[in-house]
């Protein structure tokens, strides 16, 4: 893992036809089970494998578990918070983290494809960006 995430301009995460799938991850979560749930999120609404970033909690944007060979966008826990419908939660985040970070990254105007996609141990949300408009810069972007 690398120690200081290299930033990306903010057209690497938003060529045209792109989008943002957002990721929340429980500990039990595998690499594996997290490109699943987004290559099938991605297949069914026939778009490319793989996103054009992902966008997750700042804690897991050097995470194995999302590099799935595209732009990580960390999301600070407060900023998810803040802009996340209330969840009532035992443990993680009270925050629907992948809808949330999605939209999020897409910047403002952006829309969600579909709701929450599930997996035993991850979720998943896609978000495009508003015609015209790049994605917001976050601070915690890297290559994966």
């Amino acid at each position: 893992m690398s120690s200081s995430p290299a930033r990306e301009p903010r057209e690497a995460l938003t060529a045209s036809s792109r989008v943002i799938v957002g990721i929340g991850l429980a500990s039990r979560a595998s690499a594996e089970e997290v490109e699943q749930l987004v290559r099938d999120l991605l297949s069914r609404h026939g778009l490319p494998f793989p996103p054009g970033a992902i966008a997750t909690r700042t804690r897991f944007a050097t995470d194995p578990r999302v590099a799935l060979g595209c732009p990580v966008v960390g999301i600070d826990d407060d900023e998810l918070l803040a802009a996340s419908p209330t969840v009532s939660r035992r443990r993680g985040l009270p925050a629907q983290v992948a809808r949330t970070a999605a939209l999020l990254a897409a910047g403002p105007g952006g829309r969600l494809l579909e709701p929450t996609a599930r997996s035993p141990h991850a979720t998943a949300a896609i978000a495009r960006p508003a015609p015209g408009r790049p994605a917001s810069a976050h601070r915690s972007e890297r290559e994966r």
